[in-house]
């Protein structure tokens, strides 16, 4: 619809949408959101594109999805990896709501794109582990500190820094220092149940802080 409430011809005139009440209380239903996500992913996407989007969705493949040769077995395999990275970040970011944990610093594009990454605390490479609460949102500069291990948290969600492990340039009045993090706690989600797990945390602080 248009801003003035009228039909709208073309996306570019269109303020608002409104779905018929048929099909809002058909989306009250479990099985037909699946049936219509099974729908548009199969009708409209790759194969392994279907398999990203089945695994970021949370949707079960189809029986036909499995009947496949060995390369696309394979094939699957790597797709439904980036399905969970993707997932993965989607949910982290969200999370956080776009929101560095250490600095706070925020900021969205209008074409959506945001300033924070989705941080392992636990290396995927090695934990495999694409929980939530092995994610973080960190921003670009802190993602990379907290790699290198001149940072962490311990049990209180409080930073902890290594600030024999670095010099800092103050020659920039504008530079963050990460020496005076020490102690702040992190900016955390609303829900506790997607605040970073212990175990993580405490496995950070053993094998890769250099503090």
């Amino acid at each position: 619809m248009t801003a003035e409430g009228t039909p709208s011809k073309h996306r570019d005139a269109t303020a608002a949408i409104r779905l018929s009440d048929d099909f809002f209380t058909a989306l009250q239903s479990d099985a037909f959101r699946q049936a219509a996500g099974y729908t548009l992913i199969s009708n409209y996407f790759e194969h392994a594109e279907q398999i990203a989007l089945y695994e970021l969705a949370g949707i079960e493949p189809p029986a036909n999805a499995a009947e496949l040769d060995t390369l696309a077995v394979e094939a699957d395999r790597e797709a439904r990896a980036e399905g969970r990275t993707a997932r993965f970040r989607v949910d982290v970011v969200a999370a956080y709501c776009h929101t560095c944990a250490l600095t706070g610093y925020r900021i969205t594009t209008t074409t959506g794109h945001s300033i924070v990454d989705a941080t392992h605390i636990h290396p995927f490479a090695r934990s495999r582990n694409d929980d939530p609460q092995n994610g973080i949102a960190l921003c670009k500069n802190s993602h990379w500190l907290f790699d290198l291990g001149l940072w962490s948290v311990d049990d209180d969600y409080r930073v902890i820094v290594a600030t024999e492990a670095f010099d800092e340039d103050f020659s920039t009045p504008a530079q963050t220092s990460l020496a005076s993090m020490a102690g702040k706690r992190l900016i955390l989600p609303r829900d506790p149940r997607l605040w970073p797990a212990m175990k993580h945390l405490a496995w950070h602080r053993r094998k890769c802080f250099v503090g």
